[in-house]
């Protein structure tokens, strides 16, 4: 293996390269890198298992500072690992820039031939794992999100993921199966890894100072016991919650209440613990979210007995969640929910933070039994958004999330050019736009099947094959299908764009026959440079999201259509493609390699931020709103299609407000909407915020599928929510 081009003035162009020596990774802080290459001809399962395993032996330790659980606030790394670093989603990520900084920065000629040596290995595993998407990487390139199985760590113990391994070993030597010899072998090494990583915590604890520690005793007797024994009360089910919210990187904590709730109800029975201090207990795990950009929780909905899921720690979730940005909190609406559940969400609501977003779970449930993924209806109640909100099945999944997107408009635009100047008719020219979607949709299902069979053989997750169902009883590997349920979410970009253009093409070529179609397009090609007057008349044009059959058909035949297409693909790893649309942060990037196009917007402008009508055109109201969007066929999209919505304070500070928004809700739902998210931000304060972001640094805003700072949002993102509709009284 030569030496890469980029090299030729390195301070060691005349090394020739072989594998790195682990000693001197670890001399250099590169533990995980070390651990990989210590097993250099074993199975890739075994050598990131190792690696693993390494990384938490060697691991810094964060200063305990008196919180309430442990560890606590923004994970901490230090300076070790920064070259080959973990990841839940890729189990690794590669920093090529920060490698080339260091061989440029005196490294000694065995450092050199180490890290040179590191550089060539992955510069030659990362091609095989590309994905070409292009204009469709909208929102997710092979992403991963996902949800271990905590009430095992919590109500089993790690102690019986170790009994679980060892049968499984025996098993597949008595099988004479290498593969899965290697499987359980490696999460051997995953979970020594482990072990050395809590006696670790546990020792910090012993060694903080006490003084203003109040919690620390009693993390110090929970440590003696969990994660791997089973928890007896709900701080030792919370703590090792905790932990392995931790161990997984910090991705989603998924359903707490299903988890923990009948713990936390015995220890307020006994009074072992208050109810303030269970607000307090859950306000920590929640900012330890918020610390590290974690992502969601779902609460309420079904229990796996059908019956309702609403506890006394249902509530206590909402109320910890007050003000807060993160996790994205997911309450499931039934029809039977009561009234104090429903009070308790408008209060949290109210405090501006956009949590919870609003889910209808009778949908949902039936969403995921028609797509036909397999799932046992005791399982259905596990659902929970992960990521954004991407529907997955907590503790139990493997999801794509987002695996890929598909950018509406930008395929719009190539079936205008293509196809406008010579349709005959507006059918004509909607069937080729179905027809040009649905080879993007196969195109994209391609690219992903390819990459997750590259994941498979190249990078494996052992952390989530020990965490996540059924991969421990089937010996196979998270990435290879050892999940119970698979499936891939892709986001659908600028449905609302598409909608608004077609409405416009029809009316002002084919209704009213203003513009011949090339006529249309030669304003589209000039970016309606020196056609304003046009450009304003298509502003004219009906509207998604007004309650206006000429828009909302359009938008109910193209989505149709398209998660038909999606629904129809297979992925590699299994269970079908489910379209979703949780644009978050990227419909402005989404929106600059489009050309202008017939809804008024000019080239290069941000799409529509969500599943909702394009930011600022609806202009007759929330019901008006919710009936076009709910003409959408939300139960084929499973995947998730948020919808944004602004609300005035005075639907929460007043009983007639506060009824009508759950008029709103439900009225929405029974029409077949499975999400809403809502926003309660004064437009003044919006306006504030843009001169003087220094007065508004807790502001937060609703974005997508998740809450954000409205400080951390680009200036084109600021501007689009200062145009979304703002719904009062």
């Amino acid at each position: 293996m030569g030496l890469p081009m980029s090299f030729a003035r390195d301070p060691c162009p005349d090394l020739t390269l072989s594998l790195p020596d682990p000693a001197v990774l670890h001399h250099l802080g590169e533990h995980f890198a070390a651990g990989y290459f210590e097993l250099p001809g074993a199975s890739p399962m075994r050598r990131w298992s190792r690696a693993v395993r390494r990384r938490f032996e060697n691991r810094a330790v964060p200063p305990y500072q008196g919180e309430l659980l442990y560890p606590a606030g923004a994970a901490y790394r230090g300076t070790e690992d920064r070259l080959l670093s973990p990841s839940y989603s890729f189990t690794w990520n590669y920093d090529d820039a920060l490698l080339n900084e260091r061989l440029n920065n005196g490294s000694t000629k065995e450092q050199c031939g180490a890290l040179a040596a590191l550089q060539a290995h992955f510069r030659e595993i990362l091609p095989q794992l590309g994905m070409a998407l292009r204009q469709h990487g909208v929102g997710g390139v092979g992403y991963t999100h996902s949800i271990p199985n905590y009430g095992r760590v919590v109500h089993e113990g790690l102690d019986r993921h170790g009994e679980r391994i060892a049968d499984g070993l025996t098993r597949a030597e008595g099988e004479g199966d290498a593969g899965k010899r290697d499987f359980y072998l490696g999460l051997q090494d995953v979970l020594e890894g482990i072990r050395v990583w809590q006696g670790k915590l546990s020792a910090a604890l012993t060694d903080a100072p006490t003084n203003g520690a109040p919690w620390r005793e009693r993390l110090l007797a929970a440590y003696e016991r969990v994660p791997f024994r089973p928890a007896r009360d709900f701080f030792e089910g919370l703590v090792a919650y905790n932990f392995t919210y931790y161990l997984d990187d910090c991705d989603n904590p998924g359903r707490l209440d299903l988890e923990l709730g009948e713990l936390c109800e015995r220890a307020l029975a006994e009074g072992s613990l208050t109810r303030d201090e269970a607000v307090k207990l859950v306000r920590q795990l929640w900012e330890n979210v918020d610390a590290n950009n974690g992502w969601s929780t779902g609460i309420g909905g079904t229990a796996p007995d059908g019956s309702p899921c609403r506890n006394a720690l249902t509530k206590i979730c909402l109320e910890a969640a007050q003000g807060i940005r993160r996790p994205n909190l997911q309450l499931h609406i039934r029809q039977d929910m009561p009234d104090d559940l429903w009070e308790a969400a408008l209060d949290t609501l109210a405090t501006g933070c956009g949590l919870p977003a609003l889910y209808n779970e009778e949908v949902y449930l039936q969403a995921l039994r028609d797509a036909d993924l397999g799932v046992r209806e005791e399982d259905l109640a596990w659902h929970n958004g992960g990521g954004c909100t991407e529907t997955m099945i907590h503790g139990r999944s493997n999801v794509g999330s987002l695996d890929a997107g598909i950018n509406l408009p930008y395929i719009l635009v190539q079936t205008l050019d293509e196809h406008l100047a010579t349709a005959a008719s507006f059918e004509g020219l909607l069937s080729a736009y179905k027809d040009d979607m649905r080879q993007a949709v196969a195109d994209i299902a391609d690219i992903v099947n390819a990459n997750q069979e590259a994941k498979a053989r190249l990078r494996p997750q052992p952390m989530r094959s020990l965490l996540v169902d059924d991969c421990l009883e089937t010996g196979k590997e998270f990435n290879a299908g050892g999940a119970r349920y698979n499936w891939s979410v892709v986001n659908v970009a600028g449905l609302a764009n598409v909608t608004d253009s077609l409405a416009a093409v029809r009316e002002v070529v084919f209704e009213t026959k203003e513009l011949t179609g090339t006529e249309l397009l030669d304003v589209l090609r000039r970016n309606f440079e020196g056609a304003e007057e046009m450009g304003k008349r298509l502003e004219r044009c009906p509207r998604f999201g007004n309650d206006d059959p000429a828009a909302d058909e359009i938008a109910a035949a193209v989505s149709e259509s398209l998660f038909r297409d999606f629904l129809a693909q297979r992925p590699w790893r299994g269970g079908r493609f489910l379209a979703s649309c949780l644009m978050f942060v990227t419909y402005a990037d989404a929106g600059r390699p489009v050309g202008a196009t017939p809804d008024g917007r000019r080239a290069g402008e941000p799409l529509a931020d969500s599943a909702g009508p394009v930011q600022g055109r609806d202009k007759r109201g929330p019901t008006a709103m919710l009936k076009s969007v709910a003409k959408v066929p939300h139960r084929l999209a499973p995947g998730t299609l948020v919808v944004n919505a602004r609300f005035t304070k005075d639907f929460f500070t007043t009983a007639a407000g506060r009824s009508r928004l759950k008029e709103l809700v439900r009225t929405y739902f029974d029409l077949g909407g499975m999400q809403l998210q809502v926003n309660v931000v004064d437009q003044q304060v919006l306006r504030d915020a843009l001169p003087h972001p220094e007065r508004h640094e807790d502001l937060i805003i609703r974005i997508g599928g998740y809450s954000e700072y409205f400080n951390h949002l680009s200036p084109e993102l600021k501007q689009t929510v200062l145009e979304r509709t703002e719904h009062g009284m």
